[in-house]
């Protein structure tokens, strides 16, 4: 049996098929050419054309290959996929969408993000997090308020990843629970909660909800005949891309974490209890078994450094690790104005502690500086209750980069364990089997997940980057980001 798991990324899109083994069959890869659509400031939309394109000449590019090694298309038994977490889309009647999808990191809802939680304070209360301007619920409510043409025309609100699997299936009114946190699902009684109509947002424009993993149709005739996909492959609910992320790391046992280093930084653990934070930095998910996925996400990660320097460049600068790590600077590496997690403040910026010799310097500041971030995240999870084990499964792209991973060791003072797949395609095909061929979400991933390498702290170097962590946590204390 073979599983299909795809991406949705901020920057593209990533397909698989792996085996109920978890080996590597195929792969796809595509680009998107336009990462923001807008040009107003503060708003960050794609064109859900483009979306669905790619993921459909993703999934065609996979059957071609597939076919190509000798087996058989109608063996691939199931698919699933993750979208970016907070990002939304409004269909008319028809299903067509009546707006860009309005990214994650769109900052336009700052004001409703707070009159959503002036009426949803009861259920953020209960689930332990505050609505802030990546959540999608806000988003909703601001083109209720200031594009109310648009809003009488919706008959449905999806999700980034809802809306693909409508069309892989011809039906456009599912969503997962992953998803539908960040537009204030009811994760405890599972429904949507009635504070929502007090905003004036009708529920019956919201989808329905399913567990992640949970069979919801099968491919159509019509992307059957697009893709060469067989209409006996099973579409299941799918996921956010951290939730994705953390399925693909490995994590199964309680006090596990991991991290994801892409665009952003993405960090969730296993968890028995709900976790509760009364300042929103951090929300629970819900695991299919029961358990809860604790965790949030940063605004900064791997565009810190595609701001500042050339991918040409990356190699070049790697190499003067030796010569420059730790180095005497201390670095905030943000880009514009906001942060999610490990502090929530809607007027960050960024900082520099030092004057970097060059522009190598400058690089691997840049690298602790997410580092400092990383570990403060940790710090943060645990003084709300969780105890984090002493190793940590990593994904992202950021594992590209052996010398990133070195400098992110060090100063977490922490084993990481990177996966043999680690991309979010891989927790979606993982996803994909848990209720269509293995038992569990926990039983596929103990059976498709390989560690390949384990990176060690380079001891010698912890006094120096602990110094350096204190004056990075000084500067924000200074800065009022810490409370």
């Amino acid at each position: 049996m073979y599983f299909i798991g795809l991406d949705m990324g901020t920057q593209g899109v990533r397909g698989i098929i792996t085996n109920y083994k978890g080996e590597l069959i195929c792969s796809s890869n595509i680009k998107f050419n336009v990462i923001n659509c807008s040009n107003i400031e503060g708003f960050i939309e794609q064109d859900p054309s483009m979306w669905l394109n790619s993921a459909i000449d993703v999934l065609k590019d996979l059957v071609y290959k597939f076919k190509n090694t000798g087996k058989k298309v109608e063996d691939i038994k199931a698919l699933s996929l993750d979208g970016t977490s907070g990002t939304i889309i409004f269909l008319d009647g028809n299903n067509k969408p009546l707006t860009n999808g309005i990214m994650y990191n769109d900052r336009r809802a700052y004001e409703e993000s707070h009159i959503v939680q002036s009426y949803g304070k009861e259920l953020s209360e209960s689930l332990g997090y505050k609505f802030n301007f990546s959540y999608a619920l806000p988003k909703i409510l601001w083109v209720k308020n200031h594009r109310s043409n648009i809003y009488e025309k919706t008959k449905k609100i999806l999700h980034q990843g809802d809306y693909i699997l409508g069309n892989l299936i011809g039906i456009f009114c599912t969503s997962d629970y992953s998803n539908g946190l960040k537009t204030g699902y009811d994760l405890i009684n599972k429904k949507w909660p009635d504070f929502i109509e007090k905003l004036g947002i009708s529920k019956r424009i919201l989808p329905k909800v399913v567990a992640p993993g949970e069979v919801i149709g099968n491919i159509s005739g019509e992307i059957s005949n697009i893709t060469g996909l067989k209409t006996s492959t099973l579409v299941v609910g799918g996921c956010t891309d951290g939730y994705a992320s953390s399925i693909a790391s490995g994590m199964s046992k309680e006090g596990e974490f991991n991290t994801s280093l892409g665009t952003t930084i993405t960090i969730k653990g296993i968890w028995n209890n709900i976790i509760k934070d009364k300042h929103g930095r951090i929300y629970s998910h819900l695991h299919p078994e029961g358990y809860w996925i604790v965790g949030g996400a940063s605004n900064i990660g791997g565009k810190s450094l595609d701001s500042r320097f050339k991918k040409e460049e990356f190699d070049i600068l790697n190499k003067e690790l030796d010569k420059y790590a730790p180095t005497n600077i201390v670095m905030y590496p943000l880009i514009g104005k906001g942060e999610r997690f490990p502090f929530v403040k809607e007027e960050a910026e960024g900082f520099i502690i030092g004057e970097p010799k060059d522009k190598a310097e400058l690089y691997i500041a840049v690298l602790e500086g997410v580092g400092y971030i990383e570990r403060l995240c940790y710090e943060t999870i645990e003084d709300l209750g969780c105890k984090v084990k002493d190793y940590i499964f990593i994904t992202g792209g950021g594992v590209k980069s052996k010398e990133w991973c070195q400098i992110r060791a060090n100063i977490l003072n922490k084993t990481l364990l990177i996966p043999e797949i680690w991309e979010a395609a891989m927790g979606a095909a993982i996803l994909a089997t848990s209720k269509t061929f293995y038992s569990s979400l926990t039983e596929g991933v103990e059976n498709m997940v390989k560690i390949k390498e384990k990176i060690e702290p380079k001891y010698g170097q912890e006094k120096t980057y602990e110094e350096r962590y204190e004056m990075f946590k000084d500067k924000c204390r200074e800065k009022s980001y810490l409370i």
